[in-house]
């Protein structure tokens, strides 16, 4: 942290010169401190330390290093232990996540598949957030890391991707096998990219979930000494997927205001806008699934907007 700045660390740059003429590394990473929840700075005098061994018995190591990985380089990090009942949720989330995933994984074999549009929308996210990660680690902006596959996670894999493909991956006799082994594709370098990118910040869940499933397919002993993820080369369907989860998401409000379940049907899914009908047809077996529409129009118009007919 800071505080060895001026003593530890200009010493040794000092001795280091002295003694050899050498410069002892290349680069120096200075986080900031860990202060109590009202931003104060921690001392046994004023009794406002927060033992960490507590912390851990009550939630887990891993939420800890969630809540300290969320500090900017330099900057100081209030204690909030909220922050560290936000990484239970996101470990439990991830197990689940996972669980559900390998119960569709267990006849994969990773062989070459002709992806659909959503799956490949999904691993063209999937390749942007690995980039992200991979330049934020090399500069040490682990925090940015942490926030970017945070996101990713909870929002386009979670709250988007699994609920779309559901239907393709439990009813391959309605919507046809090459359509569930598109999902099964994307959702197994989906999950496996997540959980390497997670793997320093939360080494412990994401070793017992690469455990569960990942080692015996990858041949590795560990998941940290596999790889580092490298994005996947696909197809750029970005403008459908952005549209499939504009559509979903909009579908999903409507209900929600008039208090109805998400599996409640949709008479008519009116879809407004410049719309490339061909194009469109690409995804609306998805559409239809996640929605539960019954009939889909297409209407041309300048704005793009959703109406729904319950």
């Amino acid at each position: 942290a800071h505080d060895i700045i001026t003593f530890w660390l200009f010493n040794t740059v000092v001795k280091s010169q002295l003694h050899s003429g050498k410069k002892p590394w290349k680069d120096v990473m200075i986080s900031g401190h860990a202060l109590d929840p009202h931003g104060k700075k921690m001392s046994k005098s004023k009794g406002n330390v927060v033992e960490p061994q507590e912390m851990i018995g009550k939630y887990s190591s891993d939420s800890l290093r969630y809540w300290s990985a969320g500090s900017k380089l330099g900057d100081d990090l209030s204690f909030q232990e909220k922050d560290l009942v936000t990484g239970e949720k996101f470990i439990n989330k991830l197990w689940n996540a996972s669980k559900f995933c390998f119960m569709h994984l267990e006849d994969f074999t990773d062989e070459k598949v002709e992806l659909e549009c959503v799956d490949k929308w999904f691993l063209g996210e999937l390749n942007t957030v690995i980039k992200n990660a991979t330049s934020s680690f090399d500069t040490y902006e682990y925090a940015r890391t942490k926030a970017d596959v945070d996101k990713f996670f909870w929002q386009t894999f979670c709250d988007n991707y699994l609920e779309i493909i559901k239907d393709r991956i439990y009813n391959p006799d309605k919507r046809g096998e090459a359509g569930r082994k598109s999902a099964q594709y994307a959702l197994y370098h989906g999950l496996l990219g997540v959980l390497k990118m997670m793997a320093p910040i939360m080494p412990h869940i994401t070793e017992e979930i690469y455990h569960l499933y990942y080692s015996e397919r990858e041949k590795l002993d560990s998941i940290h000494v596999s790889s580092w993820p490298l994005p996947v080369k696909v197809d750029d369907c970005s403008a459908l997927g952005e549209l499939i989860v504009f559509v979903v998401g909009e579908v999903r409000k409507a209900k929600s205001e008039k208090q109805l379940s998400m599996k409640e049907p949709v008479k008519v899914l009116s879809i407004i806008g410049k719309i490339d009908v061909k194009e469109f047809e690409k995804i609306e077996g998805d559409v239809r699934s996640t929605t539960g529409a019954e009939t889909v129009e297409y209407v041309q118009g300048e704005e793009m907007k959703v109406e729904v007919e319950l």
